[in-house]
């Protein structure tokens, strides 16, 4: 049904009202104070909306729910669960939305996080994470007797000495290291390349230097594990003299471009976008977006700003 289909309102003063309300649209209801307005949204459409959600649940469930009574109406049809939120402000946060304040914000947050497949917001690509054993299989298909180096990266494109990484480096007992594509020799801390601070600079260690052969994969895979746990889920494949290394990646990112991206969780995707919401009352069903606002220029420009807000 595309239309919320009311007959015989006659709740408060109402009188008899028959109305046909499109669904999936902003609805605006304006008029002078007592005419109505929200005795039409609360009162009729959000009543009934709440009142056959009710219906749907267990018995048991409905003792510990206030009971919403029928409105004095004839007929009610093709109204969803509703939600409303009232004129006065129950936050005092200039941020907050109809999400927020009905809390639907952190139920869609774990929705989103857990079930939602997450897509690069500039190419349209989907943004996928590997396994350790995926990365292995990947390095394994190349073949016998290519010559591979597993690199662990741990500065990328930084400014800075980074005395600290060669320490580092050199502690975790790793004497090689990939400096800004050139390969030198880590005996000691003191041997460590003295770098300008003020260039950037990409650091990776060389975890191992290994000869593709069917017997090697064990050692391989302990490798590229080292190598992750290093840098924190990102390991460099060097094949052979090849100037395109492969990249592999245990965090979500995308095989094009190697661009990595935070993984999605309830936690990630808390975030508040200033808007604007004029004075009034809105009850929501379904996509449908009823708006119970006073009559005059305050609340036309209120309609116009919510509008050109964009974030209904």
């Amino acid at each position: 049904m595309q239309q919320i289909r009311i007959r015989g309102a006659r709740e408060h003063n109402l009188k008899n009202l028959s109305i046909d309300i499109p669904r999936d649209q902003l609805v605006v209801v304006t008029g002078l104070s007592g005419s109505g307005k929200s005795t039409l949204a609360f009162d009729t459409v959000f009543a009934e909306g709440q009142r056959k959600y009710m219906e749907s649940l267990s018995a048991y469930a409905r003792q510990f729910l206030d009971q919403l009574k029928k409105p004095d109406v004839d007929e009610i049809e093709g109204i969803p669960p509703t939600i409303a939120i009232e004129q006065r402000s129950a936050s005092s946060n200039p941020r907050s939305t109809v999400a927020t304040t009905t809390e639907i914000y952190d139920y869609l947050r774990v929705l989103f996080a857990r079930a939602g497949t997450p897509h690069c917001w500039e190419c349209g690509r989907e943004i996928q994470a590997q396994q350790p054993s995926q990365i292995v299989d990947a390095v394994m298909k190349y073949p016998a007797g290519t010559k591979v180096m597993v690199l662990s990266p741990l500065v990328r494109g930084q400014k800075g000495e980074h005395k600290d990484i060669f320490g580092a480096i050199h502690k975790q007992g790793f004497v090689r290291a990939r400096v800004d594509g050139e390969i030198l020799e880590l005996q000691n801390p003191a041997s460590a390349p003295a770098l300008k601070k003020t260039f950037t600079h990409n650091i990776e260690a060389i975890v191992d230097r290994i000869v593709l052969k069917p017997e090697i994969r064990s050692r391989l895979a302990d490798s590229i594990e080292t190598a992750l746990k290093l840098s924190q889920g990102l390991v460099i494949i060097a094949v052979g003299t090849s100037a395109n290394p492969l990249v592999q990646s245990t965090t979500p990112d995308l095989k094009t471009t190697r661009k990595n991206y935070i993984e999605a969780d309830p936690e990630t995707l808390r975030t508040s976008k200033k808007g604007v919401f004029a004075g009034g009352d809105i009850v929501t069903g379904g996509a449908t977006v009823i708006l119970a606002m006073g009559a005059g220029r305050k609340a036309a420009k209120g309609i116009g700003e919510y509008l050109n807000s964009g974030q209904w």
